[in-house]
């Protein structure tokens, strides 16, 4: 498929509908999570006396516990139930979540707001598999990594879309309530975009759903370790989200608390780290050539290693201070190093994750590639809140928050020796 037959993609009805209601729910998650955050970080929402440093990651992690308790029944249903409808259903639900946001965020409610991020993280959890096992379904498989690469590269830009709105307007004067009117509207039109792609029946067998969260996980795992080949391209996808998490989650803190700058620049961070991996996963569309090119994602996880050392070592010895803003940021040559390292880790790792989401995806059996790429969302969120409790460990240790950085480097850079291990043996 040439790149230009990639992009008319969006223009058909079989993926076009799905790739904009996915990209206004990603903007809605990050709008919530990022204005949270912030309010969190520069004082102005407090929960019964927990420390900011404390209470950013487990927010971070109130989204993603639910992901990982709920994405094995997530993947019964969707193996269970036309995956076009399990699709429009949990996109109405995300109207009343919406509601529900919007009056957290104009009380300024830590317990409503806390609250409906777990439940977010829940539909979430039921969004996810059943996305991924519908794309095999109406795209071909030589479209699959031009899909992937442009839902990826949508996903990343509805990221820093959302993100930055939140972080620019939550401390504005009617700013919770604009955002709370923002989630509302876009979770309507995701909705109605959700209901325009086509039923996609298929021919599969009833299967006895299991609701029992601990049994049905164990089960989903089970099925998942069974398919080796769809495992190892899932193994690195967990890997990035973990990777990600962790980034994404210290990143207010390391701004606020390690280079002593205001949210203007948190803004200009998640600017450049999310366009970069729009970059790096649209990239991925023309580096591939749409074939299961594993060496391509070595390389992005090496180079992902690299930029993350030089992140540890650029943002080391600064002179605590009144906090600066965007004009002073630019005026420190380590400051432009330190944006560099994040455009580079976040192009590199958009490059890293694209072809194992397609591997994983035409990997995955029919019958059960809702449940095994659900098993993989369990991964994810297993990985993502270990990350992010992680920075409570590195928090409380004493050790600066960049070394998180320094886990990053490690392990992205073991990974990748291992897929070059398997990929030489002829075995991955």
């Amino acid at each position: 498929m040439s790149d230009s037959s990639a992009l008319q993609l969006i223009g058909q009805r079989r993926f076009g509908p799905l790739l904009v209601a996915q990209s206004f729910g990603a903007f809605n998650d990050n709008l919530f999570k990022y204005s949270l955050i912030i309010l969190i970080t520069f004082g102005a929402l407090h929960l019964d006396g927990i420390p900011r440093d404390v209470l950013v990651p487990v927010a971070a992690t109130m989204f993603s516990l639910p992901i990982f308790l709920f994405s094995a029944i997530a993947g019964q249903v969707a193996d269970h139930y036309p995956r076009d409808q399990v699709l429009k259903h949990t996109k109405l639900a995300e109207i009343f979540l919406m509601l529900l946001a919007a009056l957290g965020f104009v009380l300024n409610s830590g317990p409503i707001l806390f609250i409906t991020l777990f439940f977010m993280g829940a539909q979430s959890a039921i969004f996810a598999p059943a996305k991924q096992a519908a794309l095999p379904h109406y795209l071909s498989r030589k479209e699959l990594v031009p899909g992937n690469a442009l839902i990826s590269g949508t996903l990343f830009l509805s990221i820093l879309t959302g993100s930055l709105v939140g972080i620019m307007l939550i401390r504005k004067p009617f700013g919770p309530e604009i955002i709370g009117a923002t989630l509302v509207v876009l979770a309507i039109l995701g909705w109605v975009f959700m209901r325009m792609l086509p039923a996609k029946a298929l021919d599969r067998p009833a299967i006895k759903l299991n609701f029992n969260v601990f049994s049905g996980t164990w089960r989903t795992m089970a099925n998942l370790f069974a398919e080796p080949k769809a495992l190892r391209p899932l193994i690195g996808i967990a890997w990035f989200w973990t990777a990600s998490a962790a980034s994404v989650t210290v990143l207010p803190l390391l701004v606020h608390d390690m280079i002593y700058m205001d949210e203007g620049v948190v803004s200009i961070f998640m600017a450049v780290f999310t366009v970069g991996a729009a970059i790096g996963s649209l990239g991925c569309a023309i580096a591939t050539k749409n074939r299961d090119v594993l060496w391509v994602s070595i390389a992005g996880a090496v180079l992902l290693s690299l930029f993350s050392i030089d992140v540890l070592i650029s943002s080391a010895g600064r002179t605590p201070g009144p906090l600066g803003t965007v004009s002073t940021f630019f005026d420190d040559p380590r400051n432009i190093r330190l944006l560099f390292d994040f455009f580079a880790m976040a192009i590199f790792a958009g490059v890293f994750v694209v072809p194992l989401q397609a591997m994983s995806q035409h990997r995955a059996p029919e019958k059960t590639r809702a449940r095994i790429l659900a098993g993989g969302a369990v991964m994810n969120a297993a990985g993502a809140s270990a990350g992010q409790l992680a920075l409570i460990a590195v928090t409380r240790s004493g050790l600066p928050l960049s070394s998180a950085y320094a886990g990053i480097a490690a392990i992205s850079l073991l990974f990748a020796a291992f897929m070059a291990w398997r990929r030489i043996k002829n075995t991955w």
